[in-house]
């Protein structure tokens, strides 16, 4: 193992690093890990910024070869982050038509609280009359 460093390969090297998770945040890039492509547009917004960072911190101090570097990666990551947001979130996995919920079980909910109503209201009528039966309530209105 040698024992001098070598210079000019720290930036170019974090460039990369950095590109790469952005493309794998933004979707573009499977995993490697998981083989799966997964968006997460909050991370993509952090590699991004992390390399705005970079070529903020270290200006002054790069090639001309780092400095077209940099800004070619930061203006091919921003202009697909952009293009990214502007897309509808993907639908987690797992997710089906047949998964999504109906509306159905809430207009019968209402028919039953109708329902639930109106019983309500026969029985209160009833104990009112106290206990006669329906046809005597009716007799005796019919004839008043």
């Amino acid at each position: 193992m040698s024992d001098t460093v070598q210079t000019g390969t720290l930036i170019p090297y974090l460039t990369e690093m950095f590109r790469f998770q952005a493309w794998m945040a933004l979707g573009k890039v499977a995993n490697p890990v998981s083989g799966k492509v997964e968006r997460d547009l909050k991370v993509a917004k952090q590699m991004i910024d992390l390399i705005g960072e970079l070529e903020t911190r270290t200006e002054g101090n790069r090639s001309t070869e780092e400095n077209k570097m940099l800004q070619g990666v930061l203006t091919e990551l921003r202009l697909n982050y952009m293009d990214e947001a502007k897309k509808p979130a993907p639908e987690p996995e797992g997710t089906s038509d047949s998964d999504a919920v109906s509306t159905e079980p809430e207009s019968r909910t209402d028919e039953v609280t109708e329902e639930t109503e109106k019983t309500e209201e026969t029985e209160e009528t009833e104990n009112l009359a106290g206990g006669q039966d329906k046809e005597t309530i009716k007799e005796e209105s019919e004839s008043s």
